[in-house]
């Protein structure tokens, strides 16, 4: 009896979630427009290596490597959406783990400046020197994206508005808004703004769908993958 409880709770949330967010671009339609390309792409993420097998799983071939955490579907998927969306001159992302993430969306969509906001305390942070070195035109801001300073960094440093923001650092509700508050002002209409881990963390999908419901984004996409799914929400800022 429980279980079925369970089920139908389960049922109600992500009706009530589709609702909210409307009818958006999934791994499935994604797939159907450019099949070749996103196995392409897919199995190079695969290729690039995991921080974690046991926990990522899902055709990577091996740990270490770029030392991603990331689904491949969902990661292949939100890179054939950009490179559709591209050219973008500013990249910014909040939370960078090894780099590896931002070096493959660098060498498939080729932003011309990238921008990162990271603690450095993250186990695969010693990675980061590494795979940044092959960003051209990258500059870090190394400390607490809640900070004062983190702010004055990028009023300081950041050429123009942003086109694409990927949000992947504190992952409480509370962390989440508040690097959505400092990032929206440096957006213009149609920045893109990503949310990583919209499923797998109650926090982000809260935020992520606190955003649709005050209108600070349009929600384009959602691509959760079938095995291990983390999710990742990309909405355009109205």
């Amino acid at each position: 009896m429980l279980n079925i409880r369970s089920q139908l709770s389960n049922t109600k949330k992500w009706i009530s979630r589709r609702a909210q967010l409307g009818k958006l671009d999934t791994i499935e339609t994604l797939r159907a427009r450019n099949e070749p390309e996103f196995v392409r792409v897919r199995d190079l993420i695969r290729a690039a290596g995991t921080d974690s097998l046991s926990h990522f799983g899902n055709g990577y071939t091996h740990e270490g490597g770029l030392c991603l955490q990331q689904n491949p579907d969902e990661f292949a998927a939100l890179c054939l959406n950009l490179k559709e969306r591209a050219p973008f001159a500013n990249y910014m992302e909040i939370g960078s783990a090894s780099g590896g993430a931002c070096l493959i969306l660098q060498q498939e969509i080729g932003f011309g400046r990238v921008y990162s906001l990271d603690n450095g305390e993250h186990p695969r942070a010693v990675e980061q020197k590494r795979n940044f070195s092959q960003i051209p035109n990258f500059q870090q801001f190394l400390g607490d994206s809640h900070s004062a300073a983190a702010r004055d960094y990028l009023q300081q440093h950041l050429d123009g508005k942003l086109d694409v923001a990927f949000i992947d650092g504190d992952h409480s509700y509370e962390g989440v808004w508040q690097d959505i508050e400092l990032t929206l002002p440096f957006c213009r209409p149609g920045t893109v703004m990503i949310l990583h881990d919209t499923v797998a963390c109650d926090g982000v999908e809260r935020a992520w769908l606190r955003c649709v419901r005050e209108k600070l984004v349009k929600p384009v996409a959602e691509y959760v993958g079938e095995e291990r799914p983390l999710g990742i929400g990309v909405g355009t800022v109205i």
